[in-house]
């Protein structure tokens, strides 16, 4: 299969869609697209316009595998559905799915690739979201701590 990088090298970026979908059940789902004005279908789904940019992983052989997704227009929107995931919530991770469209309307997309969100940073302007394939919440914790054994740990 060959990669996000080959491809992209091979067809004119100008008519790629790019799309990103977080979901979480703390706010369901909340999809973005990129460089359009108006909201678009694709796959059956309607995607929000939004200004963000995608820094793909380094080929340089290392086994992590991390996206860097940056937000400059439309930030506020993330930056508020990203703070709806809080207290007993953070117990299960946000996913991320990014995707490659043709056209607007397409059914399918090109190439999608599901992620797990790994940190987030907010500054003023931006909404810079780091994406793994790695569970950020299964990392170096081999116990679960829950609010049942740990009831110190309860946010209210």
């Amino acid at each position: 299969m060959t990669t996000l990088k080959e491809w992209k090298e091979r067809r004119p970026a100008s008519d790629l869609k790019e799309t990103v979908t977080f979901y979480h059940p703390a706010f369901g789902y909340y999809r973005t697209v990129n460089n359009l004005f108006s909201a678009a279908t694709f796959g059956g789904d309607s995607y929000q316009p939004a200004r963000f940019s995608v820094t793909e992983p380094a080929q340089d052989g290392t086994a992590t595998i991390s996206m860097t997704i940056t937000f400059v227009a439309g930030a506020e929107n993330v930056r508020n559905t990203l703070k709806l995931w809080r207290g007993a919530q953070r117990m299960s991770a946000i996913s991320c799915t990014y995707s490659v469209w043709d056209n607007i309307g397409d059914s399918a997309a090109l190439n999608a690739y599901s992620l797990y969100v790994k940190d987030v940073s907010l500054d003023a302007n931006n909404v810079t979201i780091t994406a793994s394939l790695t569970n950020p919440l299964s990392l170096a914790n081999p116990i679960i701590y829950t609010t049942k054994d740990y009831p110190g740990l309860l946010n209210l």
